[in-house]
């Protein structure tokens, strides 16, 4: 393949991935409501970490490319993930840290695949909310922070639909009243990028990026049984297939990966508020997880498949206890019951903290394991919100058991018969939460708590992992203040510290013992100071700069040197703005996030058995990528065909400056010289999209 060819075939994909990217415009000519950071705290369990937008604020910030959910991103404390990751990195936590809840039922990921949307409709939800750490007892199975979703009530004044295409996907979405205490809403998307590839003649872009193909729907039916009661019902599903294929000149180095990732919810929920006000919350449901993924490096294999089946029951009662008190009691109830199979290396693919790098070749250590888990969860939890004059309190306690299976504690050997597992773990785990108004603009923050979380069915294997393994433990803390610049202007500083224990890590030993591949020994912290300033609009102008300055480190094991944490991101800035000109809106977005660290490759051996070199590594996580930054513009305007119906038109352009942003090392095969790989160059998306 020509260079020229290389350069059209990226700059393609480039393209048709923007266009399904871009901020959906308002549907008024009004100037767009304004970024609403809400911290709560003052009546109602406060929660000085989190940031609230609602759907229709957040869908129209620029650099959310009309994906509600993707406003994380730009706010503090979310560090920046690689092109066409989509991870969440929460205050120095590992993706696998952190959870994501729609209405308080936990789904598995937040984006598809590459990164580019995410897995909930922005047609369904009413706010998005992050909390980075120390977040309520009400949640809890995790060491790191929250990403909420909530979805929205459905209008109930005339059928409503949304029809938008690009050369990405398409979505339809729409909701009717059927009659007067029943509304409903169906939407789908479908993404179609793989095929407008081959029609622009670009089939091999998949050696630069991972090319999806997903899809996601949703149903919502909302039935009020009477005034301040209802019941809900809601089915979710989502499904990704990505391939990437990276070729090479010698076919025992071509190296290809695909996956597949879907899940599938249905709850119902049901809501009652009562007329001495207190309210009540019970939401039963179940779901499906599934995925797989198939990794060659020639024709050295590494599967991995996971099919679970979840289901749960969160239930919430409030009530005034007492003049100034509120008291929350409520239970939260999980089950996951995973089937697993592996095949291949016992490193690949590679975990947090192990010494890797891009592309490395497999080694002899090949083996397989099929087993099941099955993990129950049971937390009670209370909570009470105290009123003292100036001060907020909110003290709280969650009690989390875990009931954990295993199908085999040993490897199978010969005809051995299955010999499984089972434990129980309490934990135990107290949090508090506080604000103290100072003055009618200043307000002290401040929160602190003990959390858990129980070990992935994947570390479980008798072969690939330890089935033994217990709960994981951390504190998290914070302190801050919150103060009113102006009528219209704010800031928030907040600092915050979190600290683990009990982290599974790699034996580093050459020949771990059996079923030992683990251990429960590593430990790490993560600390630093976010600040948030806030315009609200001001003769058409509005926006927010986010920054965060932290440190993130891990330790392996007690004897082991401190090392930096595999997404550790020193330094990390965030500008919007948006300005408002009769019926145009104008918007920009400035990102800087310092490269992550990586281990630097001093040499290589060559071996002989597989005829490919093995690299040689320095210092742990001694160098990093080149730090990344980019500028993003945008501006649209709305037109109204009827009283009901809008169409809207957008351009947007990504990387304006055409920065070459590196996104990993690539290495030759015997490692004697490296190379970058970039992500994003400048890109210029027009579109449309019409509402009815």
């Amino acid at each position: 393949m020509t260079s020229v060819r290389r350069a059209r075939s990226l700059a393609w994909t480039c393209l048709l991935l923007a266009s399904a990217q871009i901020a959906v415009p308002a549907l008024a000519e009004s100037p767009p409501a304004p970024l609403e950071i809400v911290v709560t705290g003052v009546r109602k369990t406060p929660e000085p970490n989190s940031v609230t937008l609602p759907s229709a604020q957040a869908s129209k910030a620029p650099g959310t490319q009309g994906d509600p959910a993707k406003v994380v991103e730009s706010l503090p404390g979310m560090a920046r993930s690689s092109f066409d990751s989509g991870a969440l990195v929460l205050w120095g936590a590992s993706p696998t840290e952190s959870r994501v809840l729609v209405d308080g039922v936990e789904i598995p990921r937040l984006f598809h695949g590459s990164g580019i949307r995410s897995t909930v409709s922005g047609e369904l939800l009413q706010s998005v909310t992050l909390t980075p750490g120390a977040y309520s007892a009400d949640y809890g199975r995790a060491l790191g922070g929250l990403v909420r979703l909530e979805t929205r009530d459905l209008p109930s004044d005339r059928p409503h639909a949304v029809v938008d295409a690009s050369t990405l996907d398409g979505a339809v979405a729409a909701s009717s009243p059927l009659g007067e205490r029943v509304r409903v809403a169906l939407g789908a998307r479908y993404g179609w990028l793989d095929r407008t590839l081959e029609v622009v003649d670009a089939p091999d872009v998949s050696a630069y990026y991972a090319v999806p193909r997903y899809a996601d729907y949703h149903g919502k039916a909302q039935v009020a049984l009477r005034d301040g009661e209802g019941i809900d019902l809601v089915v979710l599903g989502s499904h990704d297939d990505l391939e990437r294929t990276i070729p090479d000149a010698d076919p025992a180095r071509v190296r290809s990966q695909s996956t597949h990732a879907g899940f599938e919810r249905a709850y119902l929920r049901y809501r009652r508020t009562f007329e001495d006000g207190s309210t009540a919350e019970v939401v039963p449901w179940l779901g499906w997880d599934h995925a797989r993924s198939d990794a060659y490096f020639g024709e050295s294999p590494a599967r991995l498949a996971r099919e679970s089946f979840r289901l749960g029951l969160r239930a919430l009662h409030r009530s005034r206890a007492w003049s100034g008190a509120t008291l929350g009691l409520g239970v939260d109830v999980a089950s996951d019951q995973a089937d697993l199979s592996r095949e291949g290396s016992l490193t690949i693919p590679p975990r947090e903290g192990d010494v890797s790098v891009f592309g490395e070749p497999p080694g002899d250590d090949t083996n397989v394991d099929q087993w099941r888990t099955l993990l129950v969860n049971v937390a009670p939890h209370a909570t009470l919100d105290l009123e003292l004059g100036p001060l907020s309190l909110t003290p709280s306690l969650r009690f989390d058991g875990y009931l954990s299976e295993t199908s085999r504690q040993t490897p199978r050997v010969g005809k051995t018969p299955s010999i499984g597992r089972s434990s129980f773990q309490g934990v135990l785990e107290p949090r508090i939460a506080a604000a103290l108004r100072l003055s009618r603009r200043a307000v002290l923050l401040g929160s602190a708590g003990l959390y858990s979380q129980p070990p992935a069915p994947e570390d479980q294997s008798a072969v690939f992992g330890t089935p033994t393994l217990g709960v994981e433990r951390a504190v998290h803390a914070s302190i801050g203040q919150s103060a009113e610049l102006s009528s219209t202007s704010s800031v928030t500083t907040l600092g915050f510290y979190r600290s683990l224990t009990e982290l599974a890590v790699r034996d580093p030993s050459p020949t771990p013992k059996l079923a030992y591949a683990f251990l429960q020994n590593g430990t790490g912290r993560s600390y630093g100071v976010q600040i948030l300033l806030r315009q609200r609009p001001w003769h058409g102008f509005s926006g927010w700069l986010a920054y965060t300055v932290s440190r993130s480190e891990r330790r392996d094991a007690p004897a082991a040197a401190e090392r930096l944490f595999d997404w550790d991101q020193p330094n990390l800035l965030t500008l919007v703005a948006t300005q408002v000109l009769g019926g145009w809106s104008l918007g920009a977005r400035f990102r800087y996030a310092s490269g992550a660290p990586r281990t630097p490759v001093t040499g290589a051996l060559f071996a002989e058995p597989n005829d490919v070199f093995q690299p040689l590594f320095g210092a742990h996580n001694a160098e990093r990528l080149p730090d990344f930054w980019q500028l993003d513009a945008r501006v649209d305007r709305a037109f109204a065909l009827d009283p009901r119906s809008r169409l809207t038109l957008y351009l947007e352009v990504l990387n304006v400056l055409n920065h070459a942003n590196a996104e990993e090392y690539l290495y030759s095969s015997d490692y004697t010289t490296r190379a970058v790989v970039t992500g994003l160059p400048v890109v210029g998306v027009f579109g449309a999209r019409l509402d009815l």
